[in-house]
């Protein structure tokens, strides 16, 4: 039994080792890979709180990890690729020292969501603010539909100052207490989840990444 209480421990490790190794890969300039590593560490993020629930463990150590591996994964990493669409795609528009203020600060308000989370005594039913995965999954979706060239002119190249207002997006969207559904939210939160991730998995494959 003491072994099966580690397991959501041991996704929360397995989320924050993908993210650290992705962010390698990535300044490396491997993109297809750093991406499938983020997924991985995606569904260990999802895996983990619902095995601790289903298991009825609640563990301080646990929701201190998982901060802490989501800080790595899902905001560090989106961080650094922002810099990398700048630097791949961004023919020196805007400022380099612009764009790396604005992804650093992604990164800062992604880690003050989350120690806000932690400390925080409203309902976990939802989400308060744009949940940091979410605002990570945002950065490498477009990252990607600019790597494989199916960015309908939304990319650095053609509109130079998504730069800018995708980390600004995030930064300010990360802080505002909105309630968004979330998978442990009531059947309507949940019914409205489900919506949104089927309209996303639709729209990528009608109209690309």
């Amino acid at each position: 039994m003491k072994l099966l209480n580690q397991i959501p421990n041991a996704l929360t490790l397995t989320n924050l080792f993908c993210g650290t190794t992705a962010i390698i890969l990535l300044i490396n300039g491997l993109i297809p890979f750093t991406l499938m590593l983020m997924g991985i560490a995606l569904v260990a993020d999802v895996l983990d709180g619902a095995i601790a629930r289903k298991l009825g463990i609640n563990s301080d150590l646990g929701v201190q990890l998982d901060s802490l591996a989501d800080l790595v994964t899902f905001g560090v990493l989106p961080s650094v690729m922002i810099y990398v669409a700048y630097s791949l795609y961004g023919h020196d528009k805007p400022d380099e020292i612009l764009i790396t203020v604005m992804a650093g600060l992604t990164a800062v308000s992604a880690g003050l969501r989350l120690a806000r989370f932690n400390i925080d005594n409203r309902p976990r039913e939802y989400f308060w603010g744009l949940a940091t995965p979410a605002g990570g999954m945002l950065v490498a979706g477009w990252l990607w539909a600019q790597f494989v060239g199916r960015d309908y002119r939304l990319g650095m190249a053609d509109s130079p100052w998504l730069g800018i207002l995708i980390p600004l997006f995030l930064i300010i969207s990360f802080q505002i207490p909105l309630r968004l559904p979330g998978m442990k939210s009531p059947k309507t939160g949940i019914i409205t989840a489900f919506l949104l991730i089927g309209a996303g998995i639709v729209s990528f494959f009608v109209i690309g990444p």
